[in-house]
């Protein structure tokens, strides 16, 4: 199969799955060809973190990582804590294994809700790509954040700043259609072997994006 029609296979399984979320699953899509990252804004209930899992299980072989932030979230729960080897040399090194440094897609639930030291920290990450390790620089392999929210962020100078690096923004709503509904009560199994691209076929689709001219 063409990679082009895994990608549309992909969609149409997902879609197939969650009804009345055309625009968020193709938007999904698109922000991983174009490593970009993307926001669903919607109430609770609307499978918001499902279609995150959902679209990132489909990268065989990637690494992912979901958090939901609250205000009382610490930079240790989302970046890894601080190896006590290395503050006894004193050294602010952090254990990042299995956090979001080490992840290809992020998900952040309630992503407003986190601290300022929080948003800071994840604003150089989805907008360079850097993780500030120690005092130095490390590239991250992150492809796509995903964050979601059941609210727009306050209109501080910082939140505003965060807000605007999701490219892609796409409101969630509840299902409408009665038949659509139904069918979501009934449940529709995915494929036993549902259509996955690796991690070398996703950057071969971004390097033919890059090339696309608009």
């Amino acid at each position: 199969m063409q990679l082009v029609q895994k990608f549309q296979q992909i969609e149409a399984e997902i879609n197939s799955v969650f009804m009345e979320r055309h625009d968020a699953v193709h938007g999904l899509l698109v922000a991983m060809l174009a490593r970009k990252h993307l926001l669903m804004l919607g109430p609770p209930g609307t499978a918001k973190s499902q279609l995150a899992r959902e679209a990132s299980s489909r990268i065989n072989a990637s690494k992912y990582f979901e958090y939901l932030l609250t205000r009382f979230t610490t930079p240790e729960e989302i970046f890894g804590p601080f190896s006590l080897k290395a503050l006894e040399d004193d050294h602010y090194m952090r254990l990042v294994k299995d956090k979001l440094p080490e992840a290809h897609i992020v998900f952040i639930d309630e992503v407003y809700k986190g601290s300022s030291a929080i948003a800071n920290t994840l604003l150089t990450a989805i907008n360079e790509r850097i993780f500030h390790n120690d005092g130095k620089p490390q590239h991250i392999p992150l492809q796509t954040m995903i964050g979601a929210s059941n609210e727009l962020p306050s209109e501080s100078e910082e939140l505003a700043a965060f807000h605007d690096r999701f490219l892609l923004k796409y409101e969630v709503k509840y299902i409408f259609e009665r038949g659509s509904f139904l069918r979501m009560l009934k449940g529709y199994d995915l494929p036993h072997e549902k259509t996955c691209i690796t991690l070398d076929e996703l950057k071969e689709a971004q390097d033919a994006v890059r090339k696309v001219k608009i």
